[in-house]
């Protein structure tokens, strides 16, 4: 059986990388996400951010990044002050 590849995605301008974190305030959500996305290539599809219980949510799409940059800017984002918890949910977009 022939082996299936994975598309590469970062030359996929349809390719979305999605993120959620959680915050300890909304303030603190949107600037971790501004100050990350400002070291990153990627480009900003869409923010979200929604109350859980005593934490914020935020959903963070991007695009024009690859995988290790989706992975760094998850990473910058768990060190910003008031963060949580950060990961690269998944990618979605067109092959």
């Amino acid at each position: 059986m022939p082996q299936l590849s994975s598309p590469d995605l970062s030359a996929n301008p349809d390719a979305r990388h999605v993120l959620r974190f959680t915050a300890d305030d909304v303030a603190q959500a949107l600037d971790a996400a501004r100050l990350s996305l400002a070291a990153s290539t990627a480009e900003v599809c869409n923010l979200s951010i929604s109350t859980v219980g005593r934490l914020v949510e935020g959903v963070l799409r991007v695009r024009r990044c690859d995988e290790a940059g989706a992975v760094s800017l998850a990473d910058r984002l768990a060190e910003r002050p008031g963060v949580r918890s950060s990961r690269v949910e998944h990618v979605w977009g067109r092959s």
